[in-house]
């Protein structure tokens, strides 16, 4: 910090041993240390905060710019599941759809196929009451 050679330290320690006195100067000398050790501390500390602060705001950038790039790459992979989805649901309508047709052509072709037996069947009680009929009256 400062450039202060040992000649600067030994007249700087002349000057106090001359205004202090022998008496005061060891207790001027120890409070001049405490002072030094506590700003020394303090200044340690700030640069430790200033330190994790840049740190913190650094991390927070690079997860803003991840969370960009996942966005950016979500956006194309929703876009395609949306069309996948969209085809699912057409390729089960037409199912769906072509099953319903089948089913009323079946029910369809199942009436036709009864409705003539029903009437044979219910035409032949007939005939064999009225042949009954005619054997009785002779």
């Amino acid at each position: 910090m400062f450039d202060v050679g040992f000649s600067e330290l030994i007249l700087l320690g002349i000057v106090a041993l001359v205004v202090l006195g022998p008496e005061k100067l060891p207790h001027a000398a120890r409070m001049a240390g405490a002072w030094l050790g506590k700003i020394k501390r303090t200044v340690i500390d700030i640069q430790a905060e200033i330190e994790k602060e840049v740190s913190a705001a650094e991390l927070k950038q690079r997860m803003n710019d991840e969370i960009e790039k996942l966005k950016a790459l979500s956006e194309p992979i929703e876009a395609e599941i949306e069309v996948v989805k969209n085809t699912i649901h057409q390729q089960i309508n037409d199912v769906s759809q072509t099953t319903d047709e089948t089913t009323a052509k079946s029910l369809n072709s199942e009436q036709n196929t009864i409705a003539p037996q029903a009437e044979e069947a219910l035409a032949e009680p007939n005939q064999q009451a009225t042949s009954t009929v005619n054997l009785v009256k002779p």
